[in-house]
Formats: structure tokens, C-alpha cells, sequence
């Protein structure tokens, strides 16, 4: 088995780019596609989204009126808007998402020519994101699973007929063999669509964000190489007599030009990673805190297993980004310490106003912020998980 330095990198992020594609064209998305087309997969997912919509709506108001029934038919609404924001953001932003990975792509083709320090770092980056696909994979595997065959288990345990999604379908009473299988099929598909959606726009979000911290560390393999310039620059200056021109001024000045062009670069990433998967991240966050109240106050008047397992979804599916979103922070700071710690006082008065600029620049990173209002970050999901155990609350002490 080859190294993972041995391992091509831009090889690496190819295949896995075409791994994570397939998922979304397997939903009627060809994220990577020149021109985006439409086609009967894409019509399927159209349908099981407008399916669970109807069903759920006609669940809730035909119910008998009570509070608990109209809140476990709408507890997986929250999952309904979330795959709605990630179907739109590939249909609308398809284009922008294939010019930002085949961008991504060719950073790693270009540097990963660079030498052992580079493709190991690139290398790094990519293993770290192979490891947060296997925790989102694994969390939605098992959950998505226990949710599917809940169903079976209690119709075979004890006879009782119980739907997935908390639906039901006009015209297909569960009393009947025949509309509990249809019922069963269609809660099935929407399920699978959800699952596979699900994962496949998170490895799409996650594909963009973590290229951050690939960013943060070549900016840093860069810095060490003008560091070590400059310090050789010293080291010269105390072995020449006085007032004698030292050599290498011109690579000096070409790599601390390629430090704040890459720090430029990596802002306008950040910028632009932001403005493809704003509205996204809010959705995903913010929906996912909605279906977690509604699960917990469900769960606080009586125990629902189906309930119960969306909401560890719902929690999962907001806290993976929130972790993220903390790691990036990390990133962002990486990248000020690494700024602040070039070799300053070997730079010329010229080289300093220059690289002033970009010093005050990482001072502000473009962050990830949720509505205008709060950071992505593990403090924010904390702050959430507060306010909806205060609002569960309040929800139950009216019913």
C-alpha cells in the first residue's frame, strides 16, 4: 500500500469529488456537470419532496386538533426544509459549486508539485475530511436505519401499525394491508431521498469549508519558507562588512509577495465559500433546531421512538456543522498567528508598509456567521440547545 505521501493528492480529491457527485446525481443533480439537466431522477426527488409536504400538512390538520398529534406529524418538517435548502442550493448554485471544486482542484494539481512538505500537507487535509465523512455517513447510516425498520419491528412484535414519518396518506388507512404497504413504500422513498440528500449536500458543504484549513496550511508552509530566507538574510548580514549588499534580495521579496497573494487568495476564498453556502448553513442550523424542540417537547408528554431517533438526527445533523464551524475558527486563527509571525524586523521599510496591509487584513476573517447574528460554532449550539430546552418548556406549560 503506497504512503499517503506517495499518494497523489490532486488524484485523491479527483476521485473523491466524483464520489460525492454521484450521490448528488443519483438525487437528478450533476453538481460537476458543464450544464446542468433535469432528468427522472431529478423529477423523483421532486416528487417524494412534494409528497412528504402534502402528506405532512394533511396529517396535521386532520389529526382530532390535539397539540401532541400536529406536532408529531410536523416533527420532521424541520428535516423537510433542510433537504429543500440543499435541492435548491445545487439546482440554483450548481455552477458556482463545480467552479469552486474544480478551482480547489487545481490548487492541489499545482501544488503538489511542490515538493514532500506540500503534498503532505495536502494529503493531511484530505484525510481529515475522509474522517469527517465516515462520522456523517456512519451517524445517518445507523439512525436512518433504526427509523426505516422501526415500523417492521413493531408490526411484527406486536402487531401494532406505526408510520415512519409520522404521515399518513389520504385514501390509504393504516387498517388495511394495502394502505400500510403503500404508506410503507412511500415513507420508504422519501426516506431514502432524505438520507441520501442529507449526506450528500453535507460531503458538498463540508468538500468547500474544509478547504479552508488546506489554505491555512500551505499559507504557513509558505511563511516558513520566506522565515527561512530572512533568516539566512541575518545570517549573511553578520558575516559581511557594513553597508554590503546582501544577495537573494530579489527571491526575499518574491516569496513575502507570494505569502500576501496567497493570504488574499484565502480571504477570497472564504468570501466566496460564504456567499455559495450561506443561506444553507443558516437553513440547515436553524431547521434543525426547530425539529430537535419539537422532538423534545413531543418526548417530554410521552415517549415516540420515531421522534426520538429524528431528533438525535436533527441534533447530529446541526452540532457536525457547528464542530466544524469551531474548527474553522481554529483555522482562521492559525492563519493571524502565522501572518504575525513572519521575521518583520529583516524586512525592508518597503516590504513592511506592504505586508501591513495584509497583517490588518487577518486581524478580520471573512467568518461564517448565521443570519448576520451568530458565529458557527459549538458556543452557538449551546446557546441553541438552551433556548430550545427553555421553549420545549414553555410549549408543554401551555398544552
Amino acid at each position: 500500500m503506497k504512503t499517503p505521501v506517495a499518494v497523489n493528492p490532486s488524484n485523491r480529491f479527483r476521485e473523491l469529488t466524483k464520489d460525492i457527485n454521484s450521490l448528488t446525481s443519483f438525487l437528478g443533480v450533476d453538481v460537476m456537470a458543464p450544464i446542468l439537466q433535469f432528468n427522472y431522477r431529478t423529477w423523483t426527488t421532486t416528487f417524494a419532496i412534494v409528497s412528504y409536504t402534502a402528506f405532512a400538512v394533511f396529517s396535521i390538520v386532520n389529526n382530532g386538533g390535539g397539540l401532541v398529534e400536529s406536532l408529531k406529524a410536523s416533527s420532521m418538517i424541520g428535516g423537510l426544509f433542510h433537504g429543500l435548502g440543499k435541492f435548491l442550493t445545487c439546482l440554483l448554485k450548481q455552477q458556482d459549486m463545480r467552479n469552486l471544486t474544480l478551482f480547489t482542484r487545481s490548487i492541489y494539481e499545482a501544488y503538489e508539485k511542490r515538493g514532500t512538505l506540500y503534498r503532505s500537507a495536502l494529503n493531511s487535509n484530505i484525510d481529515k475530511l475522509l474522517g469527517f465523512i465516515r462520522v456523517i455517513r456512519n451517524g445517518y447510516f445507523i439512525t436512518f436505519s433504526i427509523i426505516i425498520f422501526l415500523p417492521l419491528a413493531r408490526l411484527m412484535y406486536d402487531g401494532t401499525r406505526v408510520t415512519a414519518t409520522q404521515t399518513v396518506i389520504p385514501g390509504f388507512p393504516l387498517e388495511s394491508n394495502f394502505g400500510y404497504t403503500v404508506t410503507f413504500l412511500v415513507n420508504l422513498i422519501s426516506l431514502v431521498v432524505t438520507v441520501v440528500g442529507f449526506y450528500a449536500g453535507d460531503l458538498f458543504v463540508f468538500l468547500g469549508l474544509t478547504q479552508i484549513l488546506t489554505f491555512a496550511d500551505l499559507l504557513q508552509l509558505k511563511v516558513d519558507e520566506l522565515n527561512e530566507s530572512l533568516e539566512e538574510k541575518a545570517k549573511l548580514r553578520e558575516m559581511l562588512p557594513v553597508g554590503f549588499q546582501i544577495r537573494g534580495e530579489e527571491e526575499r521579496h518574491h516569496l513575502l509577495l507570494e505569502v500576501i497573494k496567497w493570504h488574499q487568495l484565502f480571504t477570497d476564498y472564504c468570501r466566496t465559500v460564504n456567499a455559495i453556502y450561506y443561506e444553507l448553513i443558516a437553513t440547515q442550523v436553524l431547521t434543525m433546531a426547530i425539529s430537535v424542540m419539537i422532538g423534545f417537547s413531543i418526548n417530554l408528554s410521552g415517549f415516540n421512538l420515531s421522534v426520538a431517533i429524528f431528533c438525535v438526527i436533527s441534533a447530529y445533523s446541526m452540532s457536525i456543522y457547528c464542530i466544524l464551524g469551531t474548527k474553522l475558527e481554529f483555522g482562521y486563527d492559525q492563519v493571524y498567528e502565522t501572518i504575525c509571525n513572519v521575521n518583520w524586523y529583516e524586512l525592508s521599510a518597503g516590504q513592511r508598509k506592504l505586508f501591513g496591509l495584509t497583517l490588518r487584513e487577518s486581524q478580520h476573517p471573512p467568518t461564517i456567521v448565521i443570519l448576520g447574528v451568530m458565529s458557527l460554532s459549538v458556543k452557538t449550539a449551546l446557546q441553541i440547545v438552551k433556548l430550545i430546552y427553555s421553549a420545549s418548556m414553555m410549549m408543554m406549560n401551555r398544552s
